[in-house]
């Protein structure tokens, strides 16, 4: 009876130690990407916009089952156009496509080991694996993938199980990006942030007439919040409204612009949007009320 005691305890510290996979394509995941675009001679002048892409619904090409990602530029997205078409197969390899036209590519490929280089993207370039961490996602232990490209020594990109490229879900590879770059600023799936990109403050940003410092020094605390909601940094600039919305839209709280200490009482717990307003722009953060 030994050998099969051995065999049996073995199994148990297997399955205790293994780590659990989270696939990356799920129905409606939503990821906000930072689109830094540059222009002019040096050092150039530096456009920021926010663009989120969606999982919804599917397709079947060649017999494959495809989710359909769609793409929008909106602050609070409500029109969405279709971007790409993605699948995860078996073997932890992410396939994309645009639309039905072309060949499929690969994106990711989450079974690599510590010095594999794999070809990435739609015009393929090699990325090396240069280490593999672990992390801790929204209270999960998850893989993350140390990514170099030995042709373009100043690239670097990593992965993260179930969250995707630091460059955006579709960005993996992006090496020959010319006049920009992407960067992820927040995963969420149905509503629930998982993730937020801890060198920002917001999942949403846009470029405004606002110096950089004085959108880097507004704080927006606790969040999550249950009964006030404190902005810091507000004193700097003439705001000419503060509001929060709900995730369609909708203003469902107004503020007087001189208050410091929101009174959120009134609203039921959820994902909400609070929205700064001044004369050379808006603010827009994404807040979970408690």
């Amino acid at each position: 009876m030994k050998p099969l005691v051995l065999i049996v305890c073995l199994a148990w510290s297997a399955s205790i130690y293994s780590q659990t996979y989270y696939p990356l394509i799920q129905e409606d995941r939503t990821w906000n990407v930072l689109a830094i675009g540059l222009s002019g001679p040096p050092p150039w002048d530096t456009t920021l916009s926010t663009v989120s892409y969606r999982t919804y619904g599917d397709t079947v090409v060649n017999a494959m089952t495809y989710n359909k990602i769609y793409s929008s530029w909106e602050e609070i997205p409500v029109n969405w156009n279709l971007w790409c078409l993605m699948r995860e197969d078996g073997d932890k390899k992410v396939w994309m496509r645009y639309k039905s036209e072309g060949e499929e590519f690969l994106m990711y490929d989450f079974s690599v080991d510590v010095g594999d280089s794999l070809l990435v993207g739609e015009e393929p370039v090699f990325l090396f694996v240069d280490s593999i961490t672990t992390v801790m996602i929204n209270g999960t232990q998850r893989e993350k993938y140390w990514l170099s490209c030995k042709v373009i020594p100043e690239y670097h990109e990593t992965w993260t199980e179930g969250i995707g490229s630091d460059k955006g879900i579709v960005w993996s590879g992006s090496t020959l990006l010319v006049g920009g770059s992407y960067s992820l600023l927040c995963m969420s799936d149905s509503d629930e942030l998982i993730y937020m990109n801890p060198e920002y403050t917001s999942c949403y940003i846009i470029s405004t007439g606002m110096a950089e410092s004085w959108v880097e020094n507004i704080r927006i605390y606790p969040n999550p919040a249950s009964d006030n909601l404190i902005i810091q940094g507000l004193d700097e600039m003439d705001w000419t409204s503060i509001s929060i919305l709900d995730l369609s839209g909708r203003m469902v709280l107004e503020f007087e612009t001189g208050n410091r200490a929101l009174n959120i009482n009134p609203l039921n717990p959820g994902i909400y949007f609070l929205k700064l307003t001044c004369e050379y722009g808006e603010i827009v953060k994404k807040i979970l009320i408690e």
